[in-house]
């Protein structure tokens, strides 16, 4: 990536920071630093953040990882980045049965969805909030939207016409939501993003393509594992900060943390048996909705003993006849 290019963008990115900062009692005062606390996965984004912050004396009071066992990869690199900036570390130890006993009924209410994926991750982001509130933070720094200004996603990967990638990812940014804000909210916690801030988006979308983003690059999948070539993206966030984590094949949460297992079927055998699955999915699929995993099955018993039959209580989704639009 273009040196001055990278420096540009650390300027911005500094600049965004710091905002957050002055908004949440100041770089390094006595109450931000007891207020605010990261949110730190050790991926290449919340390390790139302490980076920034260190520059400019940015403190926080501590950082906060949730993992499901000793394998989680987010355990070594977020341990590392913690350790390396004399960093109080809470690590939120919980089995993926744990997750789901105390934390899908909640989330499936608040976000009002019964999507896997979405939900898989959103375990992992509500039980991080529940302890930094806890802990007695209001302020938490958060890593959204990197991946969507800087292609850290791999579906962004195949498309190799600069035009068509640069054309995708701004439409994707101008409709991007989050539920961070949801449920660090739930917890009464605020979440700041400095890559969601507005200096930062128009910075990235004027001035990024796709030949500063994505790249094939020396990648590691564990914090002190063997480098290996893969195409990965956000080149320039990782060209501006030298971290741990500079290097770290990008993981979404649920990897990260080991929440994953939650989508696999074997994982809900002792909840749902193969012949219950079967028979209650054809009485679904009657309705128009097709459900292809346990996991989907138990969220969508969820979604609708919350929300009632089909939904009825949600006043703001729209309903198609039976056949007609996407259903999971």
């Amino acid at each position: 990536v273009d040196p001055n290019k990278v420096e540009a963008f650390r300027t911005v990115f500094e600049e965004s920071l710091t905002d957050i900062a002055n908004r949440t009692g100041g770089p390094n005062t006595p109450t931000a630093i007891q207020e605010r606390c990261i949110i730190l996965s050790g991926g290449v984004d919340t390390c790139a953040i302490m980076a920034a912050a260190r520059k400019h004396g940015i403190k926080f009071g501590g950082a906060l990882t949730v993992v499901t066992s000793d394998e989680s990869p987010d355990l070594g690199f977020s341990t590392a980045c913690a350790a390396e900036h004399g960093l109080e570390h809470h690590v939120v130890r919980l089995t993926a049965d744990e997750l789901v006993d105390e934390y899908l009924p909640e989330t499936i209410e608040l976000l009002e969805i019964y999507d896997g994926m979405t939900l898989r991750n959103s375990l992992v982001v509500a039980a991080v909030f529940k302890k930094a509130a806890a802990l007695g933070f209001k302020h938490a720094v958060v890593g959204d939207g990197a991946d969507e200004l800087f292609g850290g996603y791999s579906f962004c990967w195949r498309h190799t016409d600069p035009v068509e990638w640069k054309e995708k990812r701004d439409s994707m940014c101008a409709q991007w939501t989050f539920s961070t804000d949801d449920l660090a909210g739930k917890y009464g916690i605020t979440a700041h993003s400095p890559y969601t801030a507005e200096r930062t988006v128009k910075w990235a979308i004027d001035c990024t393509e796709r030949s500063d983003c994505i790249d094939v690059r020396p990648i590691r999948l564990f914090y002190g594992g063997e480098y290996k070539d893969h195409q990965q993206g956000k080149m320039i966030l990782r060209e501006a900060y030298d971290t741990v984590s500079s290097w770290r094949r990008k993981d979404p949460i649920e990897v990260g943390s080991g929440a994953t297992i939650i989508g696999k079927d074997w994982f809900w055998n002792d909840r749902l048996s193969d012949d219950e699955f079967a028979a209650e999915t054809k009485v679904l699929a009657t309705r128009g909705y097709v459900i292809n995993s346990k996991e989907y099955l138990i969220n969508f018993r969820i979604w609708e003993r919350t929300f009632g039959v089909d939904g009825v209580k949600l006043t703001n989704m729209k309903r198609l006849p039976l056949g007609e639009g996407c259903v999971w």
